[in-house]
């Protein structure tokens, strides 16, 4: 039995819905037609005044519509990459193929096939074209070019192959229908405009309707892995289609680790009569190319001199990695432009691919159409959109009043503000997973009134959670709020959280807290140049003590010093050492830093505030955005940065997503075992005698 088949056969039946005349009702296998119709399916052979009578039929609810000429050169709609598979009733859910997405334009007589970036298929795949010729109804499609092998699985790389050796079962597998006879169909619904299609396609051919499921997303997904398959694509049942456009309302879920890569060189052994040994690989990263690994399985002799002949062109002396990495033995560099797609078990802490098996050239695509895929890498919020509701985690989120100001002066809105958060998640999220949240809302951006909540008894949604906490003081619990993933962060930032403030420990230990900190907070009149020497005064008792440290800006006029404990030891504990750490520091700087907690009592001086490390205090969390102007960013730092000259107000939300992708997360050993706190008190005996 063919994998596809198989796949479908197993899963639940899809919901009926009631439907308005013009509208679409599922049926198995994400069929739709509309209401109250017979299905009207064209056989093959049937003659072409059939064909355009019964697309007549079908069209006769849109005769009210303007008519439309044949759109041109279109570019497909885009998924974006999410991590988690769902079910919603309000969603569709299809294969990924592994193939050539591809745009079909019908016209008597005349047929294109086009790649993604408008290059023509005709004569790669010319049995498609013709099987479109045959059926020739004036119509623009959707959907990938692919070849399956004898289990029914797609074979990208036998598709790259088949035009030399005819092998694989090839096909054209169409899930969308952009335009049909006079009638433009993009701003349908996608449940609309996939019941036309599935009526319309001929059965029998080359040409395949792609069957979908609604509602059961997870039961999908498994089968989808259970049988080998690439992934899933999930689509919002009511979405309009974009041209060139990746968005939130098609996502694609994988299931089996495949990134798309640059070809940089090629590697040959002296003792191989292969052509090559390996590509060398690479990705975009900041401005220039980042060293990703080299792979050396894959492809065969043919292959190779495909290969080799469309590197021999590119071939140049200079290394296109902004770093040369070391590689044992000498490399051919080559231009990079080519494009390939590899399979690999897993990505290394570096960043280099382990195991990696080649799969094929990207002949649709070149250097100039690469977009490295990360879960959730387009925009959150398009240009715009005043509202939106999205997946993440599971869950849908509704996100609103994305066009309100809440930086008017830098003319930042809500929407990008969400879309910072939502590009840095990898990284903040590991200070924020599991951690009670103290809100600090700003609902009308920093000139509104804010105001902070703790508490957040009451209804809340139920995908939310809450830590429940009783204090000394009162006898009544607050509830915290939990961050447990990228949905409950987004959660927050639309609540109007500009900052966020996670406690210091999590749930599971929540009186053992991750980290020490020592606050370096200046007052009124003191110079950022005299946070520095603090901190470097800090730094080097630090360094003295053998005590690891991580320094950050506050986002404000402040610098935070982090100290990792592991969880290891109590809140009274870690006071007690940023105490210590303090008086050291002002015994060294009596004049200009003060460990005196009375704002009275230190003016023109830098606080050296130990007291952030008590149970349910908190401090802006790495790569926090802060209410002020410019939307600083609260940054980690090399100390090597930290010197005179620093001005923590070039770190914004607009440049924090380049920084990382060029340092990396600097704070990452804050989240290591931790320090040994008795050493660390022998080594201050030590230096007190």
């Amino acid at each position: 039995m063919w994998i596809v088949a198989c796949a479908f056969q197993q899963l639940p039946r899809m919901s009926h819905r009631k439907t308005t005349k013009t509208s679409i009702s599922s049926t198995r296998g994400g069929a739709a037609r509309p209401r109250g119709r017979k299905s009207l399916v064209l056989q093959p052979g049937a003659a072409k005044k059939d064909y355009l009578g019964q697309v007549a039929r079908l069209l006769r609810p849109y005769a009210a519509e303007r008519r439309s000429d044949m759109p041109r050169n279109l570019k497909p709609m885009l998924a974006t990459l999410t991590d988690d598979a769902f079910s919603d009733p309000d969603w569709q859910f299809e294969i990924k193929w592994d193939g050539y997405r591809a745009l079909a334009y019908v016209e008597p007589g005349k047929v294109g096939l086009r790649s993604r970036n408008n290059l023509s298929f005709n004569e790669a795949y010319a049995p498609i074209v013709d099987a479109l010729r045959g059926w020739n109804v004036p119509a623009v499609l959707d959907g990938e070019i692919v070849v399956l092998d004898e289990e029914g699985r797609a074979d990208f790389s036998g598709l790259q192959q088949w035009k030399r050796t005819k092998q694989g079962h090839l096909y054209f597998y169409v899930f969308d229908i952009l335009w049909l006879d006079g009638v433009d169909l993009r701003n349908k619904p996608l449940c609309e405009r996939r019941g036309l299609l599935k009526q319309i396609l001929p059965e029998g051919t080359l040409l395949r309707y792609s069957e979908a499921i609604e509602e059961f997303g997870k039961d999908f997904f498994e089968m989808v892995k259970k049988n080998g398959l690439e992934g899933m694509i999930a689509k919002d049942r009511n979405s309009t289609y974009g041209d060139g456009k990746r968005t939130n309302s098609w996502l694609k879920i994988k299931a089996i680790e495949r990134r798309e890569v640059i070809i940089c060189g090629y590697t040959k052994k002296a003792d191989t009569d292969r052509i090559f040994s390996s590509l060398v690989l690479g990705v975009p990263d900041g401005a220039g190319l980042r060293y990703i690994g080299q792979v050396g399985t894959g492809f065969d002799r043919a292959e190779q001199e495909l290969l080799m002949a469309k590197m021999t062109p590119l071939q140049t002396r200079q290394c296109p990695f902004a770093t040369e990495p070391r590689l044992n033995g000498p490399v051919d560099w080559v231009r990079p432009f080519l494009v390939c797609e590899v399979m690999f078990t897993e990505e290394t802490k570096e960043g280099v691919l382990r195991h990696p098996s080649y799969k094929g050239l990207r002949v649709d695509k070149t250097i100039l159409d690469f977009n490295p895929e990360k879960p959730h890498n387009a925009l959150l919020v398009a240009p715009g959109e005043e509202d939106t509701t999205l997946r993440r985690n599971g869950h849908a989120l509704k996100l609103t009043n994305l066009q309100k100001d809440f930086w008017p002066t830098d003319r930042i809105r809500k929407g990008d503000l969400l879309n910072y958060y939502a590009s840095v998640s990898p990284y903040l999220m590991r200070y924020m997973k599991d951690r009670p949240q103290s809100l600090h809302r700003h609902p009308n951006g920093i000139e509104g009134n804010s105001f902070y909540q703790k508490n957040m008894a009451g209804r809340l949604e139920k995908w939310l959670r809450t830590f429940r906490r009783v204090s000394a003081s009162s006898l009544l619990p607050k509830y915290f709020l939990v961050c447990h993933n990228e949905a409950h962060l987004l959660y927050m930032v639309n609540l109007g959280c500009i900052e966020l403030n996670p406690w210091h420990s999590t749930i599971q230990m929540p009186q053992h807290p991750s980290w020490c900190v020592i606050d370096l907070d200046p007052g009124d009149n003191i110079g950022f140049d005299k946070v520095i020497e603090a901190a470097q005064v800090v730094h080097t008792i630090l360094d003295t003590l053998q005590i690891e440290s991580f320094p950050k800006t506050s986002g404000a006029t402040g610098l935070h010093i982090y100290i990792p404990l592991g969880q290891r030891y109590s809140y009274d504990q870690s006071r007690q050492l940023a105490e210590l750490i303090a008086r050291l520091a002002h015994a060294e700087l009596p004049d200009t830093t003060s460990i005196i907690r009375d704002p009275q009592k230190r003016q023109d001086r830098i606080y050296l505030d130990f007291l952030q490390n008590r149970p349910i205090q908190t401090i802006c969390a790495p790569y926090s955005v802060r209410p002020r102007p410019g939307a600083t960013v609260s940054t980690p730092l090399h100390w090597s940065e930290v010197k005179k000259g620093l001005n923590p107000g070039l770190f914004t939300i607009k440049n924090m997503a380049d920084r990382l992708r060029v340092e990396g997360d600097l704070f990452e050993g804050v989240l290591g075992r931790g320090i040994d706190l008795h050493h660390a008190l022998h080594e201050v005996e030590k230096w007190t005698r």
